[in-house]
């Protein structure tokens, strides 16, 4: 039998999942004080829902398959075309503009590299309904809402903001024809993942010249121009100031973000340092209702994935998993008193105490061994005399100190002292 998960996807030991449940926390937190409205959709959808953008990277990276019916399926490689079917389904009963979140796991068959799995978790904000720039400014309060609640401040993360248009009035500037626009947008998209030159043979590859690939590359990074789009951009980092996060804003050219979904601001959220991939990303794509459900709606969303911001909060936090802890830990001295011990651990979880029970009967030191490495911070060993008697030996672990006490206000003397730290 292979021990390890298949390549790409990942196994969530406990020591594991506490990390990542701190994460969800913080996500959930923040969408729940922001009024978002969580949803969830299958992990499973149709191919045709998912591979509607083809030519997209992302196109090719789908895990497809046929179920028994002969239907064609896939699992979602991200949340957002889910999202425009199931508001799209009912729309008569939505209030717009709608304010959702969910957070789902994605898959995509792609080439694995640090903080790239071939399965992720995902947080999802979306925006449905609203054209305006507050809609984005929402979104992104939302998001450094969560940020702060992880421990990362400006100084540690820094959003990248930018507008397709503005890029897109660059390059009819420099006379690339508007129908090779997302082709450049894709490739532009690279630019921190492969060196400079490489991106100007593929931008020739898809047709510019070798002086207008240049000429691409060079005009990125400038400043902000004039114009609605970088008026939008201009509205967002006003309006972040006004919000309280507008140091973790900076105007970016050089970002277009690669799904070909994206009409206006974009936006992409990376360390301080740069030396992780991007923690999160997400834009404006007010075309996408209109195309997958026929009925135009303007929309802005952001996806959030948990790999890079483990990694983060591990390497650059120092966050290490905790030893496991368990309030109270119930044990018996022979197999004679399972019964009883079980009795006694049921009733601790009736009065709402977090109890854990020896399954096996044995001497106080091998129980007391096992309770150790559970955490325990309070141990209750059932013996023959003392049961008896209707009392229990309770030993704080941390100071030794044992007491006997009756089992009736055993639960009593136990919520007293668990409720001081």
């Amino acid at each position: 039998m292979q021990l390890e998960p298949p390549r790409g996807m990942r196994d969530f030991y406990p020591e594991d999942l506490e990390l990542r449940d701190r994460i969800f926390k913080a996500w959930a937190d923040a969408a729940t004080k922001y009024a978002f409205q969580h949803f969830e959709p299958p992990v499973v959808e149709t191919f045709e829902l998912l591979a509607r953008k083809a030519g997209e990277e992302v196109a090719q990276q789908i895990y497809h398959f046929e179920d028994k019916s002969n239907r064609q399926l896939a699992l979602r490689p991200e949340v957002t075309p889910s999202l425009v079917r199931m508001i799209s389904a009912r729309q008569q009963e939505i209030v717009f503009p709608a304010k959702w979140w969910t957070i789902g796991q994605c898959f995509r068959y792609e080439r694995m590299t640090r903080g790239r799995k071939r399965e992720h978790f995902q947080w999802n904000l979306d925006v449905v309904g609203e054209r305006s720039v507050l809609a984005e400014a929402w979104i992104l309060a939302c998001v450094t809402h969560a940020l702060r609640t992880l421990g990362l401040g400006p100084n540690d993360v820094r959003i990248h903001v930018n507008n397709r248009q503005v890029v897109a009035h660059l390059l009819c500037e420099l006379g690339v024809p508007q129908e090779q626009h997302v082709d450049v947008f894709m490739v532009l998209d690279k630019k921190d993942k492969m060196p400079v030159e490489t991106l100007k043979q593929m931008l020739v590859e898809k047709g510019l010249t070798a002086k207008a690939a240049d000429d691409v590359m060079d005009r990125l990074g400038g400043p902000l121009t004039q114009g609605p789009a970088a008026e939008d951009v201009r509205r967002l980092l006003d309006l972040a100031e006004s919000m309280g996060f507008g140091e973790y804003l900076q105007f970016d050219s050089g970002i277009v973000r690669g799904l070909s979904y994206y009409t206006g601001t974009v936006f992409e959220g990376f360390d301080a340092g740069r030396r992780f991939r991007a923690i999160f990303g997400g834009g404006r794509y007010d075309n996408l209702f209109g195309d997958l459900a026929g009925v135009s709606r303007p929309a802005v969303g952001m996806g959030f994935g948990d790999v890079v911001i483990g990694e983060i909060l591990a390497e650059l936090k120092g966050f290490a998993p905790a030893k496991p802890k368990v309030a109270v830990c119930v044990g018996m001295f022979d197999e004679a008193l399972s019964q009883a011990a079980a009795r006694v651990a049921a009733g601790l979880v009736a009065a709402g105490i977090q109890t854990d029970l020896a399954f096996s009967a044995g001497k106080p030191a091998k129980f007391f061994s096992y309770a150790d490495r559970r955490g325990a911070r309070f141990t209750v060993f059932l013996a023959p005399a003392e049961l008896e008697q209707g009392a229990a030996v309770v030993k704080e672990m941390a100071t030794g100190e044992q007491t006997k006490v009756p089992l009736d206000s055993l639960a009593a003397w136990l919520n007293a002292r668990l409720d001081t730290p």
